[in-house]
């Protein structure tokens, strides 16, 4: 029987509580304990913190106990995996020569150095390359299983010398990627997909992890680009992708399949390996839209939540492709239960489904709601830098400036959560425009920009912030810096009604309204929802007197939005601005057909018909409209201006003296009264 105190790290170390683990061997330590058994153990823990070096030089004062065994094979391992290193590299490792040497070791089956990147793939001809050229130098085999190309994915993976394999697409990826480990040689195994790059220092970090056999696998940094032709970091995940190709080590799941359970059931320990990254591009909106992923990871999705309805992972992971797919509606649906399931520590997830769930009911302008969650994940530990970020939008978009203020400067003192899965860029740059903003919406428009500034310092041609500074220019007077901001900025598909309404404001400014005209209009296109900037477009084509600019604004109008009696109105009175009153008196005719109870619509066709000596037509519409509203006095006025001008004197003053009945200070009426009495 070991001693208690190791026998409880080491049931940590199984438990892989490694942390934990080295903190009772230490406090045990510091408190004089010096049991050969606490040493042993405290050098196995050690061993998996990279301290293997140094446990090898107490080796000595650890033997005879229970360990000592494990403890040697730990090391033997590691220092034949590095004198194999040595030797790849053409030089000498000292320390692990000299260990084998006085600890014989014979090397076990998938016990090596050797790196097998496993990928699946179907018609992936336009990635594969890149892919594989970043593999060169870093791995010794390349595995392809092909899953149905069409196009010349396998011709290409045969052109880098890649071992090919085929397997029947079952809309499970765990079973393909497991096919490609069975036909692996390696003793390490790197999961990598056709549309992803390692980065150029996994050269450098890969060999430190894998001359450790005693750690079962890797994670790596997932870096994914979600803005087409950027590299706006949007999301980061770190899964483990490097990891010892062993028999009983596979995937599970059939869609975003996992190894981590497959290592633990085996006692196998992961652990990061700082420094790598692997680059994404398979999450911009062109790949998306090219391979129909968003519909095959839902249709995949749907089926796993349906067999496991209260798992909070997949549940995680449905809620975040509804986001994806811009469904916010089911988002919002799918992420409630998820965090209603999800455990309230432990979960790398967390902080991204909070996340994905307020940013969705913020879309959906629920902003209270949003609030609420950001409350609701408050009470658990996924609060911090990211939801207070969110909570400073949310506040932001209500117009509570102050509030939001309090938050983003909360958020400025906060740190990114080891192991948080999400935008990483919360924590760096996307705060620091958020302040900026904030400062801006408090019309502390210098602060804005040098907030702008700073921001785009930290993320170059980072476009929100390119507009943003394009705002506090403009708000500044400096209107040629601003203009060429917004046009910078303007190549983001999400931003350009913004700054092709600030684009326009800058012309409008300097007299030019034909060119504010055509940025109206650009901004309104990109936003046809947005009733705002229509006005404006229709308000500045006022301008131009532009008859066929106008009908066509009006017209295009109509392909969105279903008319109202008022909108013809408008289009009516345009008309009537640039002298078409017969285009005038047909969207009058429209606005009574929409709505015949709109007295509005009909006074104002009878206005213009008066207006153009039409007295006839003009009083035949106002006795029509005055059989539903006799209390109008104005209406009762024009109609006595139509019997005068058509010198029905009897019937004028009749109309004059109910005006003054209705409203008996009405001085015109009072006025024309007594002309007519005077002239009968």
């Amino acid at each position: 029987m070991s001693h208690p105190v190791a026998e409880q790290a080491r049931q940590a170390l199984e438990g892989h509580l490694f942390s934990k683990a080295r903190q009772i061997l230490v406090d045990a330590i510091s408190r004089g304990e010096s049991h050969p058994d606490i040493l042993c153990e405290h050098l196995i823990c050690e061993s998996y913190f990279g301290n293997e070096e140094s446990a090898a030089t107490r080796f000595e004062e650890a033997k005879g106990t229970k360990r000592t065994h494990d403890l040697q094979l730990l090391l033997s391992r590691y220092f034949y995996c590095r004198q194999l290193l040595a030797v790849r590299q053409s030089r000498t490792d000292i320390p692990a020569n000299d260990w084998l040497t006085k600890h014989p070791y014979t090397p076990e089956a998938g016990v090596g150095i050797r790196i097998s990147a496993c990928l699946i793939t179907k018609d992936e001809s336009k990635n594969l390359a890149k892919c594989l050229d970043s593999l060169k130098g870093i791995v010794d085999e390349i595995v392809v299983v092909d899953t149905g190309s069409t196009d010349d994915t396998v011709k290409i993976a045969k052109m880098y010398g890649a071992t090919i394999g085929s397997f029947p697409w079952i809309k499970d990826f765990a079973a393909a990627r497991n096919h490609s480990l069975s036909l692996a040689t390696g003793e390490w195994a790197l999961w990598i997909d056709a549309d992803e790059q390692l980065d150029a220092t996994c050269a450098t970090e890969f060999p430190k992890g894998i001359v450790r056999p005693h750690i079962g696998g890797y994670s790596i940094e997932i870096v994914n680009y979600l803005d087409d032709g950027g590299t706006t970091t949007e999301f980061v995940h770190s899964p483990t992708r490097l990891f010892r190709r062993i028999e009983g080590v596979e995937f599970t799941e059939p869609i975003h399949e996992q190894i981590t359970p497959s290592l633990m059931k085996f006692r196998l320990p992961w652990t990061p390996l700082p420094g790598c990254k692997i680059h994404h591009d398979g999450y911009r909106q062109a790949a998306l839209e090219e391979k129909n992923k968003v519909q095959r990871t839902l249709d995949i999705l749907q089926g796993v939540v349906e067999k496991n309805p209260n798992d909070p992972f997949h549940l995680f992971n449905l809620a975040n492709t509804y986001f994806v797919a811009a469904d916010y509606t089911k988002t919002v649906e799918v992420a409630q239960k998820c965090v209603k399931f999800m455990p309230t520590a432990g979960a790398e997830y967390g902080h991204a489904a909070f996340q994905v769930l307020v940013s969705s009911l913020d879309i959906l302008g629920r902003q209270q709601e949003a609030l609420r969650a950001c409350d609701q994940c408050d009470q658990t530990s996924y609060s911090g830098v990211v939801n207070e970020y969110l909570r400073a939008s949310v506040l932001l978009n209500l117009g509570r400036y102050p509030e939001a203020m309090r938050s983003c400067e909360k958020c400025m003192t906060l740190s990114w959560p080891d192991g948080c899965i999400g935008d990483r860029g919360i924590a760096d740059f996307r705060r620091h425009g958020l302040l900026a903003q904030l400062k801006g919406c408090l019309g502390k428009w210098q602060e804005s920009l040098d907030g702008f500034d700073d921001t785009l310092s930290r993320q170059p041609g980072f476009r929100p912030a390119l507009m943003g500074r394009a705002i506090a220019l403009e708000n500044l007077n400096r209107f040629n810096e601003a203009e060429k901001d917004y046009l910078a900025a303007i190549t983001d598909p999400r931003q350009v009604a913004m700054c092709s309404r600030g684009l326009a404001s800058i012309e409008l400014h300097r007299g030019n309204f034909e060119q504010a005209c055509k940025y109206f209009e650009q901004a309104w296109t990109a936003q046809t929802e947005n009733q705002e900037l229509w006005n404006e477009w229709v308000t500045c084509l006022d301008n131009l007197s532009d008859l066929a600019q106008i009908e066509g604004a009006y017209q295009a109008y109509l392909e969105f939005h279903k008319p109202t009696s008022g909108f013809y109105v408008n289009w009516a009175r345009a008309c009537e601005r640039c002298q078409a009153f017969d285009h005038a008196l047909v969207h009058y005719q429209e606005a009574i057909n929409v709505d015949p109870s709109d007295s509005n619509a009909s006074f104002s066709c009878g206005d213009m018909l008066y207006t153009i000596g039409a007295f006839p037509e003009a009083a035949q519409i106002y006795e029509i409209t005055l059989r539903s509203r006799m209390d109008f006095a104005d209406g009762w006025f024009v109609l006595g201006n139509c019997m005068a001008q058509m010198d029905h004197d009897q019937a004028a003053m009749k109309c004059y003296s109910q005006a003054l009945v209705l409203d008996p200070q009405h001085q015109k009426a009072q006025a024309n009264l007594m002309t007519v009495s005077q002239a009968a």
